[in-house]
């Protein structure tokens, strides 16, 4: 996972870094990652291979590995049954390896986040919550309690986010103390969030 992390947090950072990337399981290719065009091709039906990745992302040391490639290895080699949305897709992979009540490893409990930047549109799209979440951890980091605290959210919910915002690099782990428990500017985001989407779909 962390070989995921640092390629996605990369393709702006580090330009240099290969926007291209094979996901291994056992010997064999389960996807292939384009951060150049926001693509993730997987080499069985999207059902199967998402499938499969939840529930290797569930482990607490999944066995996958990442291999960068070459714009020519990818079009010579990649096998593609299926054409997603990468980080859109995995943000809900992310959501859905959560098990065991526990965050994704390597991160603990009383880890704290803190956004780098806002999530694609597509990811915050019916999903106020996770607006709410961002809102608070793009100016400060926070722990999942006390997000729980701060916006009222179930631990479970919190936690997901977490997984997704850390799987997809949109997040990472930040010192210090915690977010104090008090009224958050995210409440008046998540209204303002509200009237938007109420007049887009007029």
């Amino acid at each position: 996972m962390q070989q995921l992390r640092m390629h996605l947090a990369g393709d702006t950072a580090m330009p240099r870094r290969s926007a291209y990337a094979a996901v291994i399981h056992d010997n064999a290719t389960v996807c292939w990652l384009d951060t150049k065009n926001d693509r993730m091709m997987t080499t069985a039906p999207a059902p199967i291979a998402l499938t499969l990745l939840h529930k290797l992302l569930a482990d607490e040391h999944p066995p996958l590995c990442l291999a960068p490639v070459t714009q020519e290895i990818l079009v010579q080699r990649a096998t593609v049954s299926s054409n997603l949305p990468l980080r859109p897709t995995l943000w809900n992979i992310g959501l859905a390896a959560t098990r065991l009540d526990r965050l994704m490893t390597p991160l603990q409990m009383d880890a704290k986040l803190r956004l780098r930047r806002w999530p694609d549109f597509r990811i915050l799209a019916h999903r106020p919550d996770h607006f709410r979440l961002c809102a608070l951890l793009i100016k400060q980091g926070a722990s999942v309690q006390a997000c729980c605290d701060i916006l009222d959210l179930p631990q479970r919910q919190v936690q997901s986010f977490f997984n997704a915002a850390f799987l997809t690099a949109y997040a990472f782990p930040v010192m210090g103390e915690d977010a104090p428990v008090r009224p958050s500017p995210a409440d008046g985001l998540v209204n303002l969030w509200r009237q938007l989407r109420i007049r887009w779909s007029a």
